[in-house]
C-alpha cells in the first residue's frame, strides 16, 4: 500500500482524435501501478474508455477521471474528449484542472483540434508539457513538429526528451528504443521483458550533436530565469538540476516556452519521464486564478467578505460534470477546493472516482484541496456551477460564456415507435440532457415526439446510439438538419383578433416585439391578468413560436406583449381564450414580416503557402467571406466567415486540397441572416 502523498495536482490531456491521448492515460496509470495490465484502445479495453460508444468507435466520448501516485505525488487527471463536437467537455475540465498535457502525433504533427485544444489552454491560463506521441511510427518526425509548434502556436519549444532508435535486425527500418534524459543526462531504454523496467545508459554517440544543442538550449532558456543557474553555468561549476527546473518554471509561467516531451505511449517509450515532468514543473491546486472566469481577465482575484459571514463567497467547489448511475443515482464530479466546507452539505455521500467506478469515502478529512470526487446530495446543481460554502450555486461566467460558444446548431427529429414508451422516454432524455449542457431537448409539436439540438453530427450520432442501445429506447431519429432561426423584421403593435364560440366573445390585442441578439421568446403583460388566463396564453405561444412562420426553424428573440384581454364572459372560457389568442398571431402574422437566420461559423485555416490560392477559390465556392489573410513565410493564415450548412465535408476536402497539410479550427460565430 502506498504512503499518504506529500503533493498534489490535477491536470487535464488533450489531443486531436487518433493522437493516443487515451493511450497516454492508460500508461500513466500502468507504470505509476494503479492498474495491474495494459488495456488498449484499439481493442475496446481502455481503462479510460467505459462508454460503449468509445470502444466501438475508438475514441473518447465523456470526459474520464482517474488519479495515480508517482513519487509520493498523487494526480489527478481528467482523460478529455478530441472531436470538436464535445468541446464544452474539454472546456469544463480546462476549468477545474492547473495543469496540461496536450498529446501531439508525431506523425499527424499539428491538427485542427491540437490548434483549438491549444487556444483553449491558453484562454484558461493553464500552465502545460506537450508529449510528441507516436514516434515508433514509419513516417514520424518530431522536428517536424518542433517547427510546428513555434510557428503554429507561436511558442518556443524545450525539448526535455529526445527519441533513440536502434537500427532494425537485417538492415530494417529503425525502431524506438528508448530516449535521452535531457535533464539527467542519460539514455533510457525499454526492457521487453518487463515494460515497468528501465535500462540505464549513456548518451549514444549518434545522438551527441543533437543531445548537446537540446542541453544548451535548456540551461539557457532557464538561466535566463534563475541567477544561481547562470552564476554557475558562467563559472563553469555542476549545474544543479532543481535550479534548471526551478528556471524552466519561470520561464513557463512567463509564457514564452514550452517543455516537450518525446516517445511512444504504445510502445512504453518516454511515459515515466513525462509523469515526472508532471510533478516537476506543473502546477499545485490554487495556484491560478478562481474557476469560473472564461474571460481571461488576470485582474486577479475578486473581493471577498470577512471568511465564515453572512457574505462569504469563497468557492468551495466547482461542478465539472454529472452522471447517472442506476444504483446511486445522480452524482455530480467536483473540484473541491474548501474541503472542510463538505461537512455542511447535508444528507451527502462521497466518493472516489475511477473511470466509471466509485469508492466510498469514509472520513471527508481523506479529501485534500485540489482533489475531484463524486458527490451523491439532493441538490440541484448543473455543470459549469461555482459551488459556495454553504452548499450554494453560484453562476458564475463560465456556464453564460460556453453556452454561447456551444450552441445546438443541428436538430433532429426523434418520435416513438410505442406511445406506452413516452414516460420512460421523456425521462432518459431529461436525465441525458442533463450530462450533456450542449444539447437541447424541446417537446416536437408537430409529431408528439422531441426535437434534440447538438454541437455537430457525431454528438447526435453517438446520443441517438446510446439511447437505442444503453437506455434500450425504442425510437425513430430522422436525419439532421441546420437549425435556422425566424426572426421578427421590426415591432408589430396593436395586432386585434376577435372570436367568438360557446356562447361568448373574446377580444385580445397584442403588440409583437423583436430582440434581435436574443433567442428566448416571452409573453409580457401590460395588464393585470389572471393566472389561468397566463397558463393558457403561455401553452397557446409556446406552440406557435415552435411552429415557425416560414418553415425554417423556431421562432426566436419574440416578446409578446398582451395589451388588452375582453369579453362578454367573465371569467371567459379558456379554450375560446386559446382559439383567440392563436388566431391573433396567426392571422396578424406572416412569413414576410420575418427574416430567416442561419449560424455562421469562424473558421481559421492553416496551410502551407503554396495551397493558399486553391482554398481560397474553394472557400468563395462555399460563400466564405475573408476577413483576414496572413503568411509568416511558411504558413498561409486564413480566418473567414461561413455559413455552418456550407462546411459540411470540410475536413475530408482540406486534406485532399492540401495533401493532408492544412489544418482548421470551426467556431461559432453568430446566427446572421440566411444569404
Amino acid at each position: 500500500m502506498s504512503s499518504a502523498p506529500k503533493e498534489t495536482r490535477a491536470i487535464a490531456i488533450l489531443a486531436h482524435v487518433d493522437a493516443g491521448k487515451t493511450t497516454v492515460s492508460e500508461r500513466l496509470l500502468y507504470f505509476s501501478e494503479t492498474i495491474p495490465g495494459l488495456g488498449e484502445v484499439d481493442e475496446g479495453l481502455a481503462t479510460m474508455d467505459y462508454l460503449e460508444e468509445e470502444k466501438k468507435r475508438g475514441i473518447t466520448i465523456e470526459a474520464g477521471i482517474a488519479s495515480y501516485q508517482w513519487k509520493g505525488t498523487r494526480v489527478t487527471f481528467v482523460d478529455t474528449p478530441g472531436h470538436v463536437d464535445f468541446g464544452v467537455e474539454v472546456d469544463f475540465a480546462l476549468q477545474a484542472v492547473e495543469g496540461v498535457i496536450l498529446v501531439l502525433s508525431g506523425v499527424s504533427g499539428i491538427e485542427s483540434q491540437s490548434l483549438e485544444a491549444w487556444e483553449k489552454i491558453k484562454s484558461n491560463r493553464n500552465r502545460p508539457l506537450i508529449f510528441i506521441n507516436k514516434l515508433d511510427i514509419a513516417g514520424s518526425d518530431y522536428r517536424k513538429v518542433m517547427e510546428q509548434i513555434e510557428v503554429m502556436f507561436r511558442i518556443k519549444p524545450v525539448a526535455l526528451t529526445l527519441p533513440v532508435y536502434i537500427q532494425g535486425a537485417g538492415g530494417g527500418a529503425p525502431a524506438l528504443d528508448g530516449v535521452v534524459d535531457v535533464l539527467n543526462q542519460l539514455a533510457l531504454y525499454r526492457s521487453v521483458d518487463n515494460p515497468r523496467k528501465l535500462i540505464k545508459g549513456d548518451v549514444p554517440p549518434f545522438l551527441a550533436d543533437d543531445y548537446e544543442l537540446a542541453r544548451k538550449h535548456l540551461i539557457d532558456v532557464a538561466s535566463q530565469f534563475n541567477d544561481a543557474l547562470a552564476t554557475a553555468w558562467l563559472a563553469g561549476e555542476e549545474l544543479k538540476n532543481e535550479d534548471i527546473v526551478s528556471g524552466l518554471k519561470a520561464a513557463m509561467e512567463q509564457g514564452g516556452y514550452i517543455p516537450v516531451y518525446m516517445g511512444s505511449a504504445l510502445k512504453n517509450v518516454g511515459i515515466r519521464q513525462l509523469m515526472n515532468g508532471v510533478n516537476q514543473l506543473l502546477p499545485p491546486p490554487g495556484a491560478r486564478r478562481d474557476p469560473g472566469d472564461l474571460s481571461g481577465s488576470h485582474a486577479g482575484p475578486p473581493q471577498r467578505s470577512a471568511p465564515g459571514g453572512p457574505g462569504d463567497r469563497r468557492t468551495l467547489g466547482f461542478i465539472i460534470k454529472i452522471r447517472h448511475y442506476q444504483d446511486i443515482g445522480k452524482i455530480f464530479l467536483a473540484k473541491v477546493y474548501e474541503p472542510a466546507a463538505l461537512a455542511k452539505l447535508e444528507s451527502a455521500r462521497f466518493f472516489r472516482v475511477f473511470a466509471e467506478s466509485l469508492e466510498a469515502i469514509k472520513d471527508i478529512a481523506e479529501i485534500q484541496p485540489g482533489d475531484v470526487v463524486a458527490i451523491q446530495c439532493p441538490q440541484q446543481w448543473r455543470m459549469g456551477q461555482v459551488l459556495l460554502l454553504d452548499g450554494k450555486a453560484d453562476t458564475g461566467p463560465a456556464t453564460g460564456v460556453l453556452a454561447k460558444k456551444y450552441r445546438p446548431l443541428l436538430q433532429s427529429r426523434i418520435e416513438l415507435v410505442h406511445a406506452e414508451d413516452f414516460a420512460y422516454v421523456d425521462q432518459t432524455l431529461k436525465q441525458l440532457a442533463d450530462t450533456e449542457p450542449s444539447i437541447s431537448i424541446t417537446p416536437d409539436p408537430h409529431t408528439g415526439g422531441w426535437l434534440i439540438s447538438t454541437v455537430g453530427e457525431l454528438q447526435l450520432d453517438v446520443f441517438c446510439k446510446r439511447l437505442k442501445k444503453d437506455h434500450k429506447c425504442d425510437i425513430k431519429i430522422g436525419a439532421p438538419s441546420v437549425r435556422y432561426l425566424e426572426k421578427l423584421k421590426g415591432p408589430q403593435t396593436g395586432l386585434a383578433n376577435v372570436s367568438m364560440a360557446m356562447g361568448a366573445e373574446a377580444r385580445i390585442v397584442v403588440d409583437m416585439l423583436g430582440v434581435p441578439d436574443e433567442e428566448k421568446n416571452q409573453i409580457a403583460y401590460a395588464i393585470p391578468v389572471a393566472p389561468e388566463y397566463k397558463e393558457v396564453l403561455e401553452a397557446t405561444f409556446e406552440h406557435f413560436v415552435g411552429q415557425g412562420m416560414c418553415g425554417f426553424g423556431n421562432i426566436a428573440g419574440l416578446t409578446c406583449r398582451v395589451m388588452e384581454i375582453s369579453g362578454s364572459k367573465d371569467p371567459l372560457p379558456l379554450p375560446l381564450l386559446a382559439k383567440c389568442f392563436a388566431d391573433c398571431l396567426n392571422l396578424n402574422l406572416s412569413c414576410a414580416q420575418f427574416e430567416v437566420f442561419e449560424p455562421y461559423m469562424r473558421l481559421e485555416i492553416i496551410i502551407p503557402d503554396e495551397f493558399c490560392g486553391l482554398v481560397l477559390a474553394d472557400l468563395a465556392g462555399r460563400g466564405g467571406i475573408v476577413r483576414k489573410l496572413d503568411s509568416d513565410g511558411y504558413n498561409s493564415i486564413i480566418l473567414l466567415e461561413i455559413p455552418l450548412a456550407n462546411t459540411f465535408g470540410y475536413t475530408t476536402l482540406l486534406r485532399s486540397l492540401t495533401r493532408g497539410l492544412g489544418v482548421f479550427v470551426l467556431t461559432y460565430e453568430k446566427h446572421g441572416v440566411r444569404r
